[in-house]
C-alpha cells in the first residue's frame, strides 16, 4: 500500500475499496486533501451553528446547556 493510500485510509478510518487501486498517488493525495478540507469546513460550520443556536438560550442557562452538550 502506498503512502497516499495509507494516509487516505487513516483519514477515512476505513479500508479503501478495491477500485481505489486504479488511482494514482497524486489522485489519492488530492482525494485525501479534499476530504480533510471538507471535514474542517464542516467542523467550522457546525461550531458556528452551535454558537448561533446558543443565542436562543437565555443567558443564565447557557452554562448549564453547554455542560449538558459537553462544550
Amino acid at each position: 500500500m502506498s503512502d497516499a493510500a495509507r494516509q487516505l485510509t487513516a483519514t477515512l478510518d476505513a479500508p479503501l475499496p478495491d477500485e481505489f487501486d486504479r488511482l494514482s498517488e497524486a489522485e489519492l493525495a488530492e482525494l485525501d486533501r479534499l476530504l480533510r478540507t471538507a471535514r474542517e469546513q464542516r467542523a467550522q460550520e457546525l461550531g458556528a451553528a452551535i454558537d448561533s443556536s446558543l443565542q436562543l438560550v437565555p443567558r443564565l442557562m447557557r452554562p448549564a446547556v453547554k455542560k449538558v452538550l459537553g462544550l
